[in-house]
This record gives C-alpha cells, sequence and structure tokens, in this order.
C-alpha cells in the first residue's frame, strides 16, 4: 500500500463561490500535520473532501494509494473522523459508553446492540484516551476536554491508520489544549497513527515541531512551523496580520 495522502490540483465550489482551489501538497507517512488558516479558509471542507463526504468540482485525492471518490467505503475503514465538539447534540441522552460504542458498531448490520466484546473494546480504548471508570458517565456531564478525548476514542476504535480532527483545539482552555495535543501526538508515536488536523493555532502543537500547511482556499506553504510562520508568508494567508515590535498578531479577518 502506497504511504501517502495525495491532494491534486483540488477545487471546490458551494453554490458557485470558491471554498477550495488547486489545492496540492502530498503528506509521506507517517505525518502530523496542522492546516493551519483563518476563518472561511476551508479547513473543514478539506476534511470532508478527504473523507469523500464533499464532491470537489475537479481534482484527484488518494489516501494510501485509494481513489477516495472510488474507494470511498475502503476510505471510511481506514479513516477515523472527530467532528468539533460544538457539533454534537448534547440534547440526547448518550453515555460515554455509547457514544465511543458507536464508533465500532458504525461497521455493523443493523440492530447495533452493545454486546460484552464490543464494551470491552470500549474500555480499553477509553485507557487509550485517559478516561478509565468513564463508561457510565452522561457525554453531556463532561467538560469540553474530556468530550473531546470520548470523541477522539469514538474514533480510535475502529483502529483506524489516519486520524481526520476538525478544531480539536476550539473552546478549550491553553493547558487542556496543550493536553489535547500531547494525546494525540502519543497515539501518533506509539500506535502509529497518521494525524490530520486543522486549527486556528498552532501554539499547543508548536513544540512537537508538527507539519504545517498553511490554507486560505489556495495553499500558501507546506513545510515545518519555523519555515511556514514567517511573517511574508503569513500575510499573504491572513490579510488581518498586524507587526508589532515584539513580534505579530494574526488577525482573524480575511478577504
Amino acid at each position: 500500500m502506497v504511504n501517502e495522502l495525495l491532494v491534486e490540483n483540488l477545487t471546490v465550489l458551494y453554490d458557485g463561490l470558491t471554498a477550495l482551489e488547486n489545492v496540492s501538497f502530498t503528506l509521506d507517512s507517517p505525518f502530523f500535520t496542522v492546516v493551519m488558516g483563518p476563518n472561511g479558509a476551508g479547513k473543514t471542507t478539506l476534511l470532508k473532501t478527504i473523507l469523500g463526504l464533499v464532491k470537489p468540482a475537479s481534482g484527484n485525492i488518494r489516501v494510501y494509494g485509494l481513489n477516495v471518490f472510488k474507494e470511498n467505503k475502503k476510505i471510511k475503514h481506514l479513516a477515523g473522523y472527530i467532528p468539533q465538539v460544538i457539533n454534537i447534540n448534547l440534547h440526547i441522552p448518550m453515555t460515554v459508553k455509547e457514544v465511543v460504542g458507536m464508533g465500532a458498531l458504525s461497521k455493523t448490520f443493523p440492530p447495533r446492540i452493545l454486546d460484552k466484546k464490543t464494551e470491552e473494546e470500549v474500555e480499553r480504548t477509553l485507557r487509550l484516551v485517559e478516561l478509565e471508570n468513564y463508561s457510565e458517565k452522561e457525554f453531556k456531564t463532561l467538560s469540553g476536554g474530556e468530550r473531546q478525548r470520548v470523541l477522539i476514542a469514538r474514533a480510535l476504535i475502529k483502529k483506524p491508520r489516519l486520524l481526520l480532527l476538525d478544531e480539536p483545539f476550539s473552546m478549550l482552555d491553553f493547558d487542556i489544549k496543550c493536553d489535547i495535543a500531547n494525546l494525540l501526538v502519543k497515539l501518533h508515536r506509539e500506535m502509529n497513527v497518521d494525524v490530520l488536523l486543522v486549527a486556528h493555532e498552532i501554539s499547543p502543537c508548536i513544540s512537537f515541531e508538527p507539519e504545517v500547511i498553511l490554507l486560505n482556499k489556495k495553499v500558501y506553504a507546506v513545510g515545518r512551523a519555523a519555515d511556514v510562520l514567517r511573517l511574508d508568508i503569513l500575510r499573504k494567508a491572513y490579510p488581518g496580520v498586524t507587526e508589532l515590535p515584539q513580534g505579530f498578531i494574526i488577525g482573524e479577518d480575511h478577504a
């Protein structure tokens, strides 16, 4: 199997408006990569297109040699997707065990019932994300960081080769963001899981020297943070950059 994620000349349109324009990059496994860009940059669209959930106007995506648009079922077995916590419906009463179990049961035929074997797998996966003894807790009662760990466990229970995360640091305190980053790096290193996450900021991951894709509808740079996060490059992707004597501030306004 080919050891790479290939995105080639990808263009995505929504109602005639460009969400992604001629996006190309290659990530060689093993990779821990952060897609960084302002609001409206197309970061979430990129993840959903890699998963085959969005049909592009043009372009090609291959995940470990598999064509995303022709071999989507195989891709779904290889990839685990973690959505933003804010997109999870908290009005449905579910325990942690039930949420994580959904990841395993998604591969089975109805009726989808948590049997003893699946419950044991849930417990094993919760230990991986450091949530022992959380099975019977209600998901909606958890803290933001705990919910994020549960969603990671839901993806991990499928034993994916690739984790795709949409804003895993959103609405978390900085220390919790760093805890989540530490967990993802640990999974990456110990379980040989490739990680592609999108984020507004890279600071929780910066000590791990991740690969960075700077995106604002187009790809402006791909490389190590020290090479990509330069003022001359950031100005292209973030029109709101303000230079100060002590450094610079990245604004969220975008063209």
